[in-house]
């Protein structure tokens, strides 16, 4: 059972064998075939895991394959699988092939490292590698100057993240007197903190994942790597940007007797989803756009573990990066695809919503009903069917509000939704939103019972937000949906006295597609891009 502690190595492996190897048609030759078996062997540690509840654990109590580490080892395995088939192509003609594939490994061996360590200073290393290995890929095209200059952002707040994650280290340890993640566990689980010390600790940890996941204000790395090769973007946008979540999930247990680093973590994480979310949908550009999504997505992951939803991150991070890696690898032929067509293609989706057949003008009433009313009722209703246990919490309140927030997302996204609101449009709507809702609710509490068993109402317990804090949040959300909607109502008139409203728009709109203008502020005052 031992043989699946070597996944971590084979990737090295991998990159040792190509640095030998002249022909370049072997180099992705023997990429894939290891990087199957490494896929086969993390599909054998799930089972493992599902049937006999017992973590492996070997070289010398450093490494583990636990409940966590499967379910991450499989994803990352047929994430790797993929990537490494599509670079093989795509980079075929690009300089430095050989490099390319040497440094993609390095990747992908600290991510499994970073994965299945079981001690803080393995963890530490691997934390290390990846942001080292990330800063030569992002920057790989070494005749661009914007991709040197983009790199030197990514290195420059993940190195900040590294700090973070230095002094947690050095202050887990001054406290605890161990490296050792299962005997941490322990003193964890067996014992209630409420020290400046463990605070402390906990949110350098929050503070380090937020570096390296793009939550705000170190966001602004992430969308300005679109100059990197595609593949490196799908591995980014699939596995790296994730790392702040895993983080999190290894030591969960240490946020138990740390609530307050738990309501920093839900309050950043609201905060980029919104801000993220608005940015995304003023971007031209379709990389930068999905960039600012993933942004959106990761403030929602970070959210999660701020309300105690520990395994609905992990879920979460999991089926947005398998999306957001299709829809990377698939931009190049939607971009090749919209020069020979720019008319939008009369598929299914177009004919159901966007063909209004119905010209009638919904009432006002109808139009509350519709937006608030049948919303609550929907709330309630899944929420007492599905999951009865979040609901003793504020948890089940802030989910459904971002059900809702993301089924509504998705559809202004994709279709045209004007004064003249087609029956079709609302009830798919609700639809997705429901889909939405039990999909994660399903899966939450799968995840739930797999990684944490009966443990994971602490997490809830302890990320308890108070009344007060909530309505303010919820008062914040509602307002800048009210604002949206308003934009959209406002922007179907064709009213060229409205001039102020104009100026007013557009100010709006420079500020979101400006990314808030952290950006500009770094490149002229502190010359970041230098």
């Amino acid at each position: 059972m031992e043989i699946v502690l070597t996944i971590p190595f084979i990737p090295l492996l991998i990159a040792t064998l190509i640095a030998f190897v002249d022909d370049k048609r072997a180099i992705p030759k023997i990429s894939m075939f290891f990087s199957a078996f490494i896929a086969i062997l993390g599909l054998f540690s799930v089972f493992y895991e599902l049937f006999y509840h017992k973590p492996i654990i070997g070289f010398y109590n450093m490494l583990v394959m636990d409940h966590l580490a499967s379910v991450l080892v499989f994803y990352v395995g047929i994430v790797g699988l993929v990537i490494r088939k599509y670079a093989s192509n795509y980079m075929w003609d690009e300089k430095g092939y050989k490099r390319f594939f040497i440094i993609l490994n390095f990747i992908f061996s600290s991510i499994y490292f970073f994965i299945m360590a079981n001690n803080l200073i393995i963890m530490l290393i691997a934390w290390q590698i990846l942001s080292l290995s990330l800063y030569f890929l992002v920057s790989f095209r070494i005749e661009s100057k914007t991709a040197s200059m983009f790199g030197s952002w990514t290195i420059f707040v993940h190195r900040i993240g590294d700090i973070f994650f230095l002094l947690g280290v050095v202050l887990t340890y001054k406290s605890f007197k161990t490296f050792d993640l299962q005997t941490l566990y322990h003193i964890w689980q067996t014992n209630s903190f409420h020290s400046f010390n463990i605070n402390l600790i906990a949110i350098l940890f929050v503070l380090a994942g937020m570096a390296k996941s793009a939550i705000i204000p170190f966001y602004f790395w992430l969308p300005y790597t679109s100059e990197a090769p595609t593949p490196v973007s799908a591995l980014m946008h699939a596995g790296i940007v994730n790392i702040g979540g895993i983080l999190l999930n290894k030591i969960a247990y240490l946020y138990i007797s740390s609530p307050i680093a738990l309501n920093i973590a839900f309050f950043f994480g609201i905060l980029t989803a919104i801000s993220a979310s608005i940015v995304m949908l003023s971007k031209p550009d379709i990389k930068r756009s999905l960039g600012y999504s993933t942004v959106g997505q990761m403030g929602y992951m970070i959210m999660e573990v701020g309300i105690g939803a520990f395994s609905v991150a992990i879920y979460h991070l999991i089926v947005h990066g398998i999306f957001k890696a299709s829809l990377f690898l698939e931009s190049g032929n939607v971009i090749h695809l919209a020069r020979k067509d720019p008319n939008v293609p009369k598929n299914l989706s177009y004919k159901l919503f966007s063909e209004e057949t119905e010209k009638t003008t919904k009432t006002v009433r109808e139009l509350v009903a519709i937006f608030t009313i049948i919303p609550l009722l929907l709330f309630t209703g899944i929420e007492l069917l599905i999951n009865k246990t979040q609901l003793q919490f504020q948890t089940g309140i802030i989910f459904l509000a971002f059900g809702w927030l993301t089924s509504a997302q998705l559809f202004l996204s994709f279709f045209k939704v004007t004064k003249h609101i087609s029956l079709k449009t609302i009830i798919g709507l609700i639809v997705s939103f429901v889909f939405v809702v039990l999909t994660y609710e399903f899966m939450g509490t799968t995840f739930e019972e797999y990684l944490y068993g009966s443990k994971y109402i602490r997490f809830y317990e302890a990320a308890s937000i108070s009344v007060p804090y909530i309505i303010f949040m919820l008062i914040l959300l509602l307002s800048i949906i009210v604002f949206g909607w308003a934009i959209i109502y406002y922007k179907s008139y064709k009213d060229t006295s409205g001039t102020r409203f104009e100026k007013l728009k557009w100010t709006f709109y420079k500020i979101f597609s400006r990314g808030f203008f952290l950006p500009d502020i770094l490149i002229r005052y502190f010359r970041l891009l230098e």
